[in-house]
């Protein structure tokens, strides 16, 4: 056959075009990349070394605010009376679980309030938490009852929860839960060895819930989908968000996840 019928092979040539043009793409990408990092730092720094401007009235906004915080904790503690006697019969009576959520308190003026959210690993909005409802976790929402939404989980509740928002405390850090390999590893020695074993932990708040709860983040839960549809400073009893919900809490979690 003649040469001149011989097909030409463009192939290294389209081949070293393109890798030229990878090449080329990554260092523009790297460029990019450093000048971002660059730009960052220059903004940290020039959020260190500049001042905003506030005004008075902020200073004595927020110390009203937690004189009128520490007020309302002392009279709650006075007014309250959880002795023994009323616990017990509050055990038989009430369920030992409760679901407690952070809906309000972006900012905490008071330090009692901020310490016991620290404590519960509430630390921002919408986080959320299983506690047993026991005497001194009694008190301690009465305390912060303003700044939460809580009631008895159901079963369907905890499952939903731990499969969609569940993360694990693993050497101080945040760790999505991929298998139950992890949670033998972390709880196996207590006879937890998979996922069911802590929804079923949890639910009957048996003798390793401290264990369990520790092992778990608190759950980053999202605002409802409709929003608050009613006044979130007023109680649940009067009408309004915050407080005990009992088992309409589970609708409110179904509407945050």
């Amino acid at each position: 056959m003649s040469d001149k019928y011989a097909v030409p092979n463009k192939l290294p040539g389209k081949t070293i075009s393109v890798l030229r043009h990878r090449k080329r793409r990554i260092q523009q990408d790297k460029s990019v990349l450093e000048q971002k990092r660059t730009d960052r730092i220059k903004r940290v720094k020039k959020a260190r070394t500049h001042h905003k401007f506030k005004r008075a009235e902020s200073f004595v906004m927020g110390y009203l605010k937690a004189e009128r915080t520490s007020k309302r904790i002392r009279q709650t503690i006075l007014r309250t009376n959880i002795t023994e006697q009323s616990a017990k019969a509050a055990d038989e009576t009430n369920p030992r679980l409760l679901f407690v959520m952070r809906h309000a308190g972006k900012k905490i003026f008071d330090k009692t309030t901020s310490e016991i959210f620290k404590t519960l690993h509430m630390g921002q909005r919408h986080n959320a938490v299983f506690i047993e409802n026991s005497k001194e976790n009694q008190l301690l929402l009465r305390v912060i009852e303003p700044f939460v939404v809580y009631g008895v989980p159901t079963l369907s509740t905890i499952r939903e929860l731990l499969f969609k928002k569940g993360f694990a405390r693993i050497e101080g850090k945040k760790t999505a839960i991929q298998s139950n390999t992890m949670v033998e590893e972390q709880l196996g020695e207590k006879g937890i060895i998979c996922l069911e074993d802590i929804i079923h932990e949890i639910y009957t708040v048996g003798p390793n819930f401290a264990a369990v709860t520790e092992f778990l983040c608190a759950f980053s839960l999202s605002s409802p989908r409709d929003g608050w549809q009613k006044k979130v400073s007023v109680p649940f009893k009067r009408g309004g968000e915050y407080g005990d919900r009992g088992i309409a809490i589970n609708d409110l979690v179904a509407r945050c996840l």
